[in-house]
């Protein structure tokens, strides 16, 4: 059994990240719902037609703040914890 690799988009350390790009996957999807409903209906050459509508902007916000948030909440932890363990290492510098 062959394993695919995942692509992710990589973060500014980077380091592959799932929720970055699920985030540019979601503000991907709202501006395409958005720029579509724009259009509200495309004829087709056979006669039949799509029409496109607006999602609602609750359904959009709590998409996007789902996503968005939990990218940014990711990236504040990991944040904290990096600087948490620099300080513990420079304390341990100064007091050997």
């Amino acid at each position: 059994m062959v394993r695919k690799k995942t692509m992710w988009l990589k973060n500014s350390s980077g380091k592959q990240d799932a929720m970055l790009t699920f985030a540019t996957i979601s503000f991907a999807i709202v501006s395409l719902n958005i720029l579509l409903s724009s259009i509200q209906e495309l004829g087709l050459p056979s006669g039949a037609s799509i029409s496109f509508q607006i999602l609602d902007t609750g359904t959009m916000t709590a998409y996007l703040a789902a996503t968005f948030g939990a990218y940014v909440s990711r990236k504040w932890t990991d944040k904290k914890y990096v600087q948490s363990s620099d300080e513990s290492s420079t304390e341990e510098e100064v007091g050997a």
